[in-house]
């Protein structure tokens, strides 16, 4: 966990400076289960100045860190690759994640792996797991 919680909020790949931004959230609208279903992650890697997303960078696994708690899981296949109307970003999605309890404050972790196959690791703090009714 030492090395996840270390993890930079901002790195450098290919010459472009990276960040994330996320949107967490359970959903409680009335056909869900009483209890709400998983948590589902939204997740922006973005990068800065406006530079277009390099192609050859991929992110293929999230950890969201609860206290001692540790979601690992992989994205899944909903991607949304930069495009002319957002070239600054890719979207990744994870689904099924643990029932914790809307307005807890979590850590956001990714693996991003690079042309060479190196990999890196990016951090956002203190995101806000939402509530849908």
């Amino acid at each position: 966990m030492d090395t996840l919680q270390s993890a930079p909020e901002q790195i450098e790949v290919q010459n472009t400076k990276l960040t994330l931004e996320t949107y967490l959230w359970r959903d409680f609208m009335p056909i869900s289960p009483p209890d709400g279903k998983p948590l589902i992650a939204v997740i922006r890697i973005k990068a800065q100045d406006s530079m277009e997303f390099p192609t050859s960078i991929i992110s293929d696994k999230l950890w969201i860190i609860n206290g001692q708690e540790i979601w690992e899981t992989e994205f899944t296949n909903e991607e949304q690759i930069a495009s002319n109307s957002t070239p600054s970003l890719l979207e990744k999605v994870a689904r099924g994640g643990p029932k914790w309890e809307p307005g807890v404050e979590v850590d956001v972790i990714i693996r991003i792996i690079d042309e060479n196959n190196h990999t890196y690791l990016l951090k956002t703090s203190n995101q806000l797991i939402n509530r849908t009714d």
